[in-house]
C-alpha cells in the first residue's frame, strides 16, 4: 500500500570554517643610511608580519573550481552532442511527430510497493539530419502524462484500495542521434535506417493529482486531491535513450531530481513506445 509521501526527518549538515594567519617574525640587523652622511642607530629588530595573500587566493580559485566541476557532466554531454552533430553545412533540417502509450512510475526510498501506470505521451521533435555522416542532432518539445500507482491492497473494512500519482509534464530532450548507415539520397525518411539517441532531458511540472481508489464490492469510489503549488519541484532533469527502427520508437528516460520537495527520494521513470518519425 502506497500513501503520500510524508514529511522527512532532515538532518542538517554544517562545516565550521575557521580561519588562521601565520605570522612569522624575521630578525636581522639593518644600517640607516642618511644621504648626508649621518649614521643612525642599528635597528636590531624587526617584526614583520606577512598576510597569507597566496593561500587566499588559492582557496578562491579551489571554490571556482569546486563550482565548474559540478557542471562537467552536462557540459560533456554537450560537447558530444555538438562534436556527433558536425556542421551545419553538413546537415538539413527535419522535422516530425511522436505519439504513443508512456508507462511510468516514481521511485519513492521506503516504498517498494509502487508500480508502472500507463498513460499518454506525444510532441513534436526538430532534427539536423546528416548528408554525410552517421551523426545528427535533434531537440523535442513533448507532453508527458507520467506518475504511478501502487500495489492493490485491503483496508481494515476488507475493501479493495489502490493509491495513484498522476503528474504533467513537458519535457524537452537533448538528443545526440546515431544511425547505423549513412542516409542515401532516395531516403524520404529515416524508417529504414536503425538509429540510437542518447541526451540529457529537462522537464517542467505543470501540475499532479494524489487518486486514491476505493472498492467495495461493485461500487468504487474516486478521491482525488490536487497537488499543492508549494509540495513538488517544478523543475526536473535526467537522461534519455532510445533505439528506433521503422516507425516504432522505445525510449527510456530516468529521473535525477525529487518529483516532491519534502520526503524521502521520489525520481520518475518513464517508458514509452511510439510512433515516431522524422522526414
Amino acid at each position: 500500500m502506497c500513501f503520500p509521501p510524508s514529511k522527512g526527518t532532515g538532518v542538517a549538515y554544517g562545516r565550521t570554517h575557521g580561519s588562521a594567519q601565520n605570522h612569522t617574525t624575521r630578525a636581522h640587523t639593518t644600517k640607516t643610511f642618511d644621504p648626508f652622511g649621518n649614521d643612525f642607530p642599528d635597528q636590531r629588530q624587526i617584526n614583520v608580519t606577512k598576510q597569507p595573500r597566496t593561500n587566499e587566493i588559492t582557496v578562491s580559485l579551489l571554490a571556482i573550481i569546486q563550482v565548474e566541476m559540478q557542471h562537467k557532466r552536462l557540459l560533456i554531454l554537450l560537447m558530444l552532442w555538438l562534436f556527433g552533430t558536425g556542421s551545419l553545412m553538413a546537415q538539413r533540417l527535419g522535422g516530425g511527430l511522436m505519439v504513443g502509450p508512456a508507462f511510468s512510475t516514481m521511485k519513492i526510498s521506503g516504498n517498494d510497493s509502487t508500480t508502472f501506470r500507463a498513460d499518454f505521451t506525444g510532441g513534436v521533435r526538430i532534427a539536423l539530419i546528416p548528408k554525410r555522416s552517421i551523426f545528427g542532432g535533434e531537440v523535442d518539445v513533448i507532453y508527458s502524462r507520467q506518475g504511478m500507482r501502487s500495489r492493490a491492497g485491503l483496508d481494515e473494512s476488507g475493501n479493495t484500495i489502490r493509491f495513484l500519482e498522476k503528474s504533467h509534464y513537458i519535457n524537452v530532450p537533448l538528443l545526440l542521434n546515431v544511425y547505423f548507415r549513412k542516409w542515401n539520397e532516395d531516403d524520404e525518411d529515416e524508417s529504414k535506417i536503425v538509429r540510437l539517441r542518447v541526451g540529457p532531458q529537462i522537464g517542467f511540472c505543470i501540475g499532479g493529482n494524489e487518486v486514491y481508489d476505493v472498492k467495495e464490492g461493485k461500487k468504487k469510489k474516486q478521491y482525488i486531491t490536487p497537488w499543492e503549488p508549494g509540495s513538488f519541484n517544478r523543475i526536473d532533469y535526467g537522461l534519455t535513450a532510445a533505439v528506433s527502427y521503422w516507425f516504432v520508437e522505445v525510449r527510456y528516460t530516468f529521473g535525477m531530481a525529487n518529483v516532491f520537495k519534502e520526503g524521502g527520494k521520489s525520481a520518475n521513470h518513464v517508458i514509452s513506445v511510439t510512433w515516431s518519425d522524422i522526414w
